[in-house]
């Protein structure tokens, strides 16, 4: 099991989007109209978070970091440039792709009166339901096919948005160095170097462990505590028993 806390608002905005955009691929695999339901909800949540902040110049700026840092170790011997170089076209390509695109959410979406519809009865707890809603119930028992073809334009109006913000959150991951660690009595503590700029940190458990961490700190310092909650319903409890695990710290 892999636990992810994001250091700063930046990556919590980029891992929700992650969360979103798997949410939004899910819901398009299947022919139900369930699936379906599932998908338009992730494109909904996906514009609304769009709408509120800049996320598009923040990924950007964020490629535009990651780049500089990267093509500093062309320099070093020791760097694989093969294995580099296609890093750096990656990145510099979708960096490009979003500086030369159109700013604010897609007019295929942001001009479409059936998206709108839904999205106010969103809000609503069942809002969506057929009698409040007809025509969605009329297109959710559609011909599948046809629903999945609109949800893919409506999917790809964001490409960029998910192709970046799968990029930086791959790098990241694979810049962690993995260190075994224990937590005494379920609580661990540790300082991060200041000169690094750590973006996540990640902890690493065996699947049979019954117990999770919950995760605080700043980019200078970590808090971890282990959970455990032996009966549903009831309070979690800081386990007693020292805790193996594997801490990666996220930083390009």
């Amino acid at each position: 099991m892999i636990y992810e806390y994001p250091l700063n608002e930046r990556m919590r905005t980029f891992l929700r989007l992650e969360f979103l955009f798997k949410n939004l691929r899910f819901g398009r695999s299947g022919d139900s109209p369930w699936h379906t339901r599932a998908a338009v909800d992730a494109l909904l949540d996906i514009t609304a978070l769009l709408t509120r902040s800049d996320v598009r110049s923040e990924l950007q700026k964020e490629l535009e970091r990651i780049l500089a840092s990267l093509e500093k170790l062309q320099a070093r011997p020791e760097v694989d440039e093969r294995r580099l170089e296609p890093v750096l076209a990656e990145c510099r390509d979708v960096a490009t792709e979003l500086r030369e695109a159109p700013t604010g959410i897609p007019a295929i979406v942001r001009n479409n009166e059936f998206l709108t519809s839904i999205e106010q009865r969103a809000g609503v707890p069942g809002g969506t339901c057929a009698f409040d809603l007809p025509g969605y119930h009329l297109w959710l028992e559609s011909d599948s096919a046809q629903r999945r073809d609109l949800l893919e334009q409506w999917h790809g109006a964001f490409r960029l948005m998910d192709q970046g913000t799968a990029l930086v959150l791959r790098l990241l991951r694979e810049s962690a160095d993995p260190v075994d660690e224990v937590a005494d009595s379920g609580s661990f503590q540790a300082s991060l170097d200041r000169a690094t700029p750590y973006q996540m940190l990640r902890v690493r458990l065996p699947r049979s462990t019954q117990c999770y961490p919950e995760v605080s700190g700043s980019r200078h310092f970590c808090n971890i505590r282990f959970l455990e909650q032996p009966v549903q319903g009831e309070r979690p409890q800081q386990v007693n028993d020292d805790v193996s695990f594997i801490l990666e710290r996220c930083a390009i």
